[in-house]
């Protein structure tokens, strides 16, 4: 599939388009079994906002092409009215400074939001509190780019397909860790985070900004890393939610990277995925040394502290006994750039439990 969105034609034709989304999402939703996202989109933009120093940098390197989950995006200037659908997406385009270029989210910010980038955040027009706008409130904000981190927020109970998107001429991005195509048992890196920070760099046009945002996390996370020399090894349950069967943190996602990130071992690294169902059996069986609890907040840590704490044999988890625990604000536990920080605050758990 190629599209092309011409610049003089693409404001009259986005007005339109709420008039035109629902016959074109019903289309998208016959379309064949592939890859709804294969194929090249190319879009197009006018770069007359850019800094001095940015345009000079564009015009020599225009257009790009980058690749995503197999669709190559082709930009013949940078995009100018993004909407990001998720958090880390928005604080991803916010850390290379690129406020001016969003024009609404989804996701409202709040205390865990990356203390970098919360001034931005709280600038931005939000488009829903929570979860996804409907497909004719995003295409009222005439979008020339839209980008999520999760997969969820192209499906059905979404914002439609990508598909549906790229033939409306407005280009999509899907973090490169949550690719509908990709192997569930390849286990997400840090690298991968950067490597899509520094696509952004490209995508805007700010490829210093972006290296030299990823050279100071790779500088933070070997700092991190120099301090955990002669630790003992240690063991990690990830508790992401639900006390009736616990979902934990499984071998390929977030909570693994992180994990692996300090050089602890994954409980449950044997189970497939991002994350998987468990039993509390197999977490006594296991019996790790730090517990990690992600807080969805609305009490949901506390919830989880009690539960734990009240159960006759889970309390008697070695973890539990010495306050080895780890509350973790969800947001800061997906890929992003708050992934350096939070494998920090893993590792002073760690140094902190190793000198007791």
């Amino acid at each position: 599939m190629a599209v092309s969105a011409r610049a003089d034609a693409r404001s009259g034709r986005i007005r339109a388009l709420p008039l035109l989304v629902s016959a074109a999402l019903a289309v998208a939703g016959c379309g064949s079994d592939g890859d709804p996202a294969a194929g090249a989109v190319r879009a197009a933009g006018d770069s007359s906002d850019t800094s001095a120093d940015d345009a000079a940098q564009a015009s020599a390197e225009w257009p790009v092409t980058v690749e995503n989950c197999g669709t190559q995006l082709t930009f013949d200037a940078p995009p100018e009215r993004v909407v990001t659908l998720n958090r880390p997406a928005t604080e991803i385009l916010l850390a290379l400074g690129l406020r001016d270029r969003i024009t609404a989210v989804a996701g409202a910010p709040d205390e865990s939001a990356d203390p970098s980038v919360t001034d931005d955040f709280h600038a931005l027009d939000v488009l829903v509190e929570k979860d996804y706008p409907s497909a004719e409130a995003l295409l009222n904000t005439e979008p020339d780019f839209l980008y999520s981190a999760y997969p969820s927020a192209f499906r059905d109970t979404g914002i439609g397909s990508r598909e549906t998107f790229h033939e409306l001429g407005i280009p999509t991005f899907l973090s490169h860790g949550r690719c509908e195509n990709r192997d569930e048992s390849q286990p997400l890196t840090i690298e991968e985070i950067w490597s899509e920070i520094e696509q952004m760099g490209e995508v805007f046009g700010v490829q210093d900004r972006a290296a030299e945002f990823v050279e100071g996390q790779r500088e933070q996370l070997a700092q991190t890393l120099a301090s955990l020399e002669n630790l003992p090894p240690m063991s990690v349950f990830w508790w992401d939610m639900k006390t009736d069967t616990p979902f934990v943190g499984g071998c390929c996602g977030a909570p693994g990277m992180i994990i692996d990130a300090v050089g602890f071992e994954n409980a449950f690294a044997d189970l497939p995925g991002h994350w998987a169902d468990a039993s509390w059996e197999q977490v006594v069986e296991r019996d790790p040394d730090l517990i990690v609890i992600a807080d969805f907040g609305d009490g949901d840590l506390d919830t989880k502290l009690d539960f734990i704490n009240s159960d006759p044999t889970l309390s008697q988890l070695r973890a539990v006994r010495e306050g080895a625990i780890v509350p973790l604000p969800f947001h800061s536990t997906v890929p992003g750039i708050q992934t350096v920080t939070t494998v920090g605050v893993l590792a002073d758990a760690a140094r902190e439990l190793a000198d007791e």
